[in-house]
């Protein structure tokens, strides 16, 4: 199942905002968020929006 996630996250942008994330990962925004503010998803909050580098999602997908 992580195969099909890494394939999705190639055609990602290098950042991507939680809605991409959702899509890739196949999870709501609340599962995302809590991931984000425990620290098992590393973000970064810029202008009122959180911002999620694609290395940081493929680094996630591979942990888990």
């Amino acid at each position: 199942r992580w195969e099909e996630k890494i394939s999705m996250i190639k055609n990602a942008p290098d950042v991507m905002t939680v809605k991409e994330v959702m899509k890739v990962l196949r999870c709501g925004r609340t599962k995302i968020m809590e991931f984000i503010h425990n620290g098992v998803l590393e973000a970064h909050y810029v202008c009122g929006k959180w911002l999620v580098f694609k290395e940081d999602v493929e680094e996630f997908i591979l942990r888990s």
